[in-house]
């Protein structure tokens, strides 16, 4: 049956003759005119009675090849070579619509490859479907939060919808090893974990139940990468002891390329709680892989009947793993694959007018092809061909833009989770070519319906040509308004954004980021065990900074708006029968220069001083968004809180300015400094402002580290700048896309318009040339096409502004203090769009008003 099929393939693409069945054919006719030959037949009459008795051999042939080929496939085929020859003999039309379909067909699939890299393709990890993430709300209202390690505990014994449950907690380690100290990402996981992602290591073994008892913990699993980059991917490295953070650990095992949990992390250990760690509050997150049979929906509904036991506040939220994974980005990217769909249909309304106007110049053809037999549906066939040819190459060139814009955006675009792992796959050329095909048909059937319908005699009259252009002209004056229509709305929904980009761009975040960088020091706990060695070392690297002349200023602080601060729980002291209120805060510990370095000012109190260390009083200050809250009616100085409470009361003592936290969109949570001094953390980030580009204070921030301790690493150097930007990564992603397609959409457009006015007027000529036979002036001519085309585009924008209406309610959550239907940037885009349809028409109109009618009368 196989090879049957296959043989039947091959005898569809051979050309030429037959020569094994002329041959048999012959041998047949020869040998019958031989038997009539010897009944007495002259040779000539043998011949012609052989050839009546064999019958008609050119419909054998027909009939034999029916057989041994596939007819519908092989009238395909001549089709296709057909429309191959057709478009190489108009290198300008075929250029054109390659070119449109090319670029509309690769944005297309570039964003695809980026929503299916992101969120189609299923993690890499063993039925990813069923992990969930486990986080705790302080109520609902609140955004996630870390667990306990004894709501965990309690999680894991009293939860039946889980088949296992694992915690993990990020965090990084410093290695001492050959080529000077290197801060690595990391975590502390349960020993479960590798085994409830389905992941086993390539090398060695994975972790043991034993090996998650304090005391027991000192083993470590290695990522691939790292592996390979510090250890030359070794196989010896199984056994080999590691000092990390001061303390040796034993590499066991190496696990697979690819894997990476929680994210960036490129070493493990096991989680081996600790008496300190039950005590610590909330640290940790939890997975867990649900039984079999369980849904999302049931495992959450068994967790808050599990939760009101342990806490009174706190909630507990069952989250797709996809989701911690890819956050909140499905909204932008919707928006723009929507976007390019509209990029897409207005390119093949574009292709469809050119069409159109294509074949109105062939119908002669057409008209001749059909007198001699040709039926309406074979000659819609072998337009399709064409439109199906068109669409194959516009494809295969709009792949190649896929991949040129799939490196592009991970050349310029950084912060989108698992942008890495976007690529060309399997999947999206798929996509590509069914969307090729599909838009062949699009832009081809009804010029295909149109062109064949005319009739007869259209192409054979002298009046052929004239003869159904009303109706062709209608149906172009259709395809420019939906194509202005749907430019419109693309423009109305990058405007939009752009205003809104713009509105953050304005947003005061509460300090001066110019000149500012930041860099992590992660003082291991085996060698700063006791507080005051973590803050000789912070008073030590002060005193070495401060005294340099390329630094301005120098402060610590554990926690910095976007690059991360701790959220704790507050509570305030009334009084007597006034109750207890508390919030939850952005926290951060931070050295007396800490206000004056980032340039956040005082509003009322003061500020910490060098005397506020761990042998003053505690204090506080806090910001006015928690004073306003907090204190609308009293004054705040003097007041108590405490941190993460039961521990004990800071008084508060000064109140400074709102700084924003992780985005430039969120409200200013309330948030609370305490010095470093008082509560020094072996986590802290090192701020410097520069006298020029704070960059080159890299190494010499380094070189102090190390004259302090040669095994301590610097990492995550950035400016605040590009912190910032990097906080604004998906708007300026969907700002840059849509701003982009909003731009092709514009230029499609304009060159659609010019494409219908120009064959429009010039089908026009001959009543222009009568027109300015009776005195017309080249004005009034001038004004006439121009207000039928103005006439149209009015009608375009109209549309466009009720569909836009309609579409950018969905970009709401996109938009910062900017309403989807904002009536300026509505105006302003349609005022664009016309003045650019004016414009496009204008030549066109411009040369039908200078028309001799003397020449315009003689070619009629």
């Amino acid at each position: 049956m196989i090879r049957a099929l296959i043989w039947k393939l091959r005898r569809l693409f051979q050309g030429g003759a037959d020569t094994d069945f002329d041959a048999e054919v012959a041998t047949h006719s020869a040998l019958l005119a031989e038997r009539y030959r010897s009944q007495g037949m002259s040779p000539e009459e043998a011949a012609r009675a052989a050839s009546r008795q064999f019958g008609n051999t050119t419909l054998l042939k027909e009939d034999r090849r029916a057989m041994q080929t596939f007819p519908a496939l092989e009238g395909l085929w001549w089709d296709v070579r057909y429309a191959a020859r057709v478009l190489k003999k108009n290198p300008s039309f075929t250029g054109a619509v390659v070119l449109t379909l090319g670029l509309s067909i690769g944005v297309n699939a570039a964003i695809f490859s980026v929503v299916n890299g992101l969120l189609l393709r299923p993690l890499s990890f063993q039925q990813p479907e069923r992990v969930m993430m486990l986080e705790e709300r302080w109520l609902p209202r609140f955004p996630s939060f870390e667990t306990r390690p004894e709501h965990f505990q309690a999680w894991r014994e009293q939860s039946r919808g889980f088949e296992q449950l694992a915690a993990f907690a990020s965090g990084a380690f410093n290695l001492t090893a050959d080529g000077g100290p290197e801060r690595i990402s990391g975590a502390r996981v349960s020993a479960n974990l590798p085994s409830l992602l389905g992941v086993n290591p390539i090398l060695g073994r994975g972790f043991r139940a034993e090996d998650d008892h304090e005391g027991s913990d000192r083993v470590v699993l290695l990522g691939f990468s790292l592996w390979q980059r510090r250890f030359g991917a070794d196989s010896q490295v199984i056994g080999r002891v590691l000092t990390l953070n001061n303390l040796a650990f034993t590499v066991i095992g190496v696990m697979p390329p690819g894997f990476q949990f929680p994210q960036d992390a490129e070493i493990w250990k096991p989680m081996a709680f600790t008496a300190a760690d039950l005590n610590r509050g909330h640290f940790i997150r939890a997975v867990g892989r649900l039984k079999p049979g369980v849904t999302r929906e049931q495992a959450q509904a068994e967790m808050d009947l599990i939760m009101p036991r342990l806490s009174p506040v706190w909630r507990a939220a069952v989250i797709p793993l996809l989701d911690y994974y890819v956050g909140d980005i499905r909204t932008p990217l919707f928006v723009l694959m929507g976007a390019a769909g509209f990029v897409l249909l207005i390119a093949c309304v574009n292709v469809a007018n050119l069409q159109l106007a294509q074949g109105s110049m062939r119908q002669k053809e057409i008209s001749l092809r059909a007198s001699l037999g040709a039926s309406r549906g074979r000659v819609v066939r072998q337009l399709l061909a064409e439109s199906l040819v068109l669409a194959v190459i516009g494809g295969a060139l709009g792949v190649w833009v896929g991949l040129a814009g799939i490196r592009a955006l991970k050349v310029f675009v950084s912060g989108i989770p698992r942008l890495d792992e976007v690529t060309l796959d399997t999947r999206t050329l798929l996509f590509t070519m069914a969307m090729s095909a599909i838009t062949g048909l699009l832009f081809g059937i009804v010029p295909a319906l149109r062109v064949s319908g005319s009739g007869l005699q259209c192409g054979l009259t002298t009046g052929g040509r004239v003869a159904g252009a009303h109706s062709r002209s209608r149906l172009r004056h259709v395809f420019m308004v939906s194509e202005i229509a749907l430019a419109l709305v693309l423009l109305t929904g990058a405007g939009l954004l752009l205003k809104s980009f713009n509105q953050l761009l304005k947003v005061h975040i509460g300090f001066q980021p110019e000149k500012l960088l930041a860099a992590t020091i992660n003082l291991p706990a085996a060698k700063y065990r006791e507080p005051y060695m973590r803050a000789e070392f912070v008073n030590r690297l002060m005193e070495k900074l401060e005294g340099l002349p390329d630094i301005r200023q120098t402060a610590v602080s554990a926690g910095l708006p976007f690059r991360g601060a701790s959220d704790v729980g507050i509570q305030f002291e009334r009084a007597p029968g006034a109750g207890a209120a508390g919030t939850t805060a952005n926290y951060y510990a931070v050295s007396s220069s800490y206000f004056k370095t980032m340039g956040i000012p005082l509003i009322r109190g003061r500020l910490f001083l060098e005397r506020d260390d761990a042998t003053a009083p505690p204090v506080v200050v806090i910001n006015e968004a928690m004073a306003k809250e907090f204190f609308a009616n009293e004054n705040p100085l003097g007041k108590r809180l405490d941190i993460g409470g039961p521990t004990y009361m800071r008084e508060i003592i000064g109140v400074v300015g709102d700084v924003k936290q992780s985005s430039l969109k969120t409200r200013v949570a309330p948030q609370v400094y305490e010095p470093f001094l008082q509560k020094p953390s072996s986590n802290f980030l090192v701020v410097m402002r520069g006298l020029g580009d704070p960059t080159h204070l890299t190494e010499i921030l380094r070189r102090q580290v190390l004259a302090i301790d040669r095994d301590q690493p610097v990492s995550n150097v950035r400016t605040m700048e590009e912190s910032i930007a990097r906080s604004m990564t998906q708007d300026r992603l969907s700002v840059f896309v849509l701003t982009l397609f909003a731009g092709l959409a514009m230029v499609l457009a304009a060159t659609g318009i010019y494409g219908v006015f120009a064959y429009s007027f010039s089908q026009r000529t001959h009543e222009i040339g009568i027109r300015v036979a009776l005195g017309a002036r080249q004005q009034e001519v001038l004004k006439l096409v121009l207000g039928q085309c103005l006439r149209v585009v009015l009608v375009a924008v109209a549309i466009g502004v009720a569909v836009s209406a309609l579409l950018t309610r969905f970009m709401a959550t996109l938009l910062y203090e900017v309403k989807p239907a904002d009536p300026i940037v509505v105006a302003a885009v349609s005022g664009v769009l016309i003045a650019v349809a004016l414009t496009a028409a204008f030549g066109p109109a411009w040369r039908s008003s200078r028309v001799d009618p003397v020449v315009a009368l003689k070619l009629e």
